[in-house]
């Protein structure tokens, strides 16, 4: 009888824990709670980390290229647009709410694409499954460390 009752409280707890799992993470919620300032300083992270990381990267990797040869990188990397441009699209992108999820890196380049008269909504679809992918990856994680 106490192993039915065990097995039964094993179950529940399990059943509780699958039923209320938390949701992705909202990354919409997040960015609409920043200011404006720190949606800049954000967007500035982000614009310094990628130069940085293509110097390095083209300093060590690509040390005897010409800007001739490395110039469809940096056309793809560098980002031109001020951080008015990339905020409001952001803020417009994440006024969907099936964009809620998107994290704010992925929302960072579908803005440049976006602004840059390019089709996103393959770019996404692709970030929509990708956040719901990580979020099933961490819900099995947890629940696997319970």
């Amino acid at each position: 009888m106490k192993l039915k009752i065990l097995i039964a409280v094993f179950l529940i707890s399990i059943l509780t824990k699958i039923s209320f799992a938390a949701e992705p993470y909202n990354f919409a919620n997040l960015w609409q709670a920043w200011s404006v300032a720190a949606r800049e300083a954000y967007l500035d992270g982000m614009v310094d980390g990628i130069a940085e990381a293509y110097w390095v990267t083209r300093s060590n990797l690509a040390p005897n290229k010409t800007e001739k040869e490395t110039k469809v990188t940096t056309e793809r990397l560098f980002v031109r647009y001020t951080r008015n441009q990339l905020r409001e699209v952001i803020s417009d992108l994440y006024k969907d709410p099936a964009n809620s999820y998107i994290t704010t890196s992925d929302m960072f380049f579908l803005a440049r694409d976006k602004i840059e008269g390019k089709n996103i909504e393959k770019g996404i679809m692709e970030a929509r499954s990708a956040a719901i992918e990580n979020h099933r990856i961490n819900e099995t994680r947890r629940l696997s460390s319970n």
